[in-house]
Order: structure tokens, then sequence, then C-alpha cells
């Protein structure tokens, strides 16, 4: 695949049709790949013609930039409300991750798994997939570091590790469903949330490293 074009600076609210397109490309890319799948296909899938679907994108990267910053604003939204008003930090990671995880379509974790893939050899895809994933780590650093303040999360937690931990967690789970159809979901997630709980407790920097 050529570099992806970028689209023009995208409306807060993407219009019905935008999201119409876009969800009917996500349906035809986890069925016949980025490659192999065409304009025309996703025109057919949204119930339009393929010079109406133009008029909307003007490429397949332009529709796989639409869906990378569609899915980095939704996150991006998703992570900006955690708040210590809405109870516990780690309830609230565990309701974003199977809102994020599980209870998504399994095309979801299909096409995540084509976009890896891309992204190791396309260095504009390898952008988006770093923007949505700074994206993350912004919201949950600042999380974290309040959770720490209120004595939610120990003042000790190594916050880089933690993230690290759990994000390689979320996409080995994330590859997991999207290769094999027979996947447990449930308990993998119940595994997921508890090595998440439990890390947040145990994986400490060493006293000396703590600023007084």
């Amino acid at each position: 695949m050529p570099p992806l074009v970028s689209t023009s600076q995208p409306d807060p609210a993407l219009s019905e049709r935008h999201i119409r397109i876009l969800d009917a490309a996500e349906r035809v890319f986890a069925r016949a790949g980025f490659h192999a799948a065409t304009m025309q296909d996703v025109a057919a899938e949204a119930g339009m013609s393929p010079g109406n679907l133009y008029r909307y994108f003007s490429s397949k990267d332009a529709i796989i930039a639409g869906m990378a910053e569609r899915d980095r604003s939704l996150i991006a939204t998703d992570f900006g409300e955690l708040c210590p008003d809405n109870g516990a930090l780690l309830d609230q990671l565990e309701e974003l991750g199977r809102k994020h995880l599980v209870r998504q379509p399994r095309e979801k974790a299909v096409i995540a798994l084509q976009i890896w893939a891309e992204a190791a050899r396309n260095p504009e895809m390898a952008r988006m997939c770093a923007d949505i994933e700074g994206t993350v780590a912004q919201g949950l650093a600042a999380a974290i570091g309040e959770a720490k303040h209120n004595g939610e999360l120990p003042p000790r937690l190594d916050e880089h590790r933690f993230l690290l931990a759990v994000s390689m967690m979320a996409d080995g789970f994330f590859c997991r469903r999207g290769m094999d159809p027979a996947f447990d979901e449930a308990t993998a997630a119940d595994t997921l949330f508890a090595s998440m709980r439990q890390l947040a407790q145990t994986m400490l920097l060493p006293e000396a490293d703590v600023q007084p």
C-alpha cells in the first residue's frame, strides 16, 4: 500500500454518511483485507455508487486515515473522562478495556491486525498508530498521577513499566481475538484485568528511586 494520504482536518462531528462509509469499510476490510478490497466493494457495502463514495473519500488510504482519526477521537474522549469523581481508577480502566477490547465487534480486532502489519512497513500508518497510543498514554498518565496522589495507587508505582505491561497485554488480547474465532473473550478479559490490578500493586520502583 502506498503512503496514506491524510484527509483534511477532521470535523469534530462526522456526518451520518461519513460514519456509514467508515462502518462499511471496516466490514469490507475485515473480510477481504486492505489490499484486496476495492472502493467499489466499499461503495456496495455502504449502499451507494462509487461516484458518490468518492465525494466523501478520495481513496482507500483516505478511508483508512478517517478510520484511524475517528478511533483516536473516540479514545481521547473516553480516556479524557477518567476522573476520581467517577470511582476507583482501576474500575474505570477495566470498564474502558471491556468497552474497547470485548464489546466491540470482532472485526475491530481483525482490522487492528491488518493496521499493525501495515505499520511495520508504512511510515504514515505507523504514525497513526503512534498517535493513538500517545493519546491513550497521555490520558492514563494524568489519571495514574492523580490516583497515586489520592492514595488509590502506591506512590512507588512504576508508571512507565505499568503502562507498557498493560498495553502489551491489551495488544496480545486483540491479536488473539483477531486470529482465533473461538477465542474465549470472557476468560481472557478476566485474566487481563486481574493481572492489571496485581501489577498496579507490585510493579514498584526501588525506594531509592522515589523522590521525597
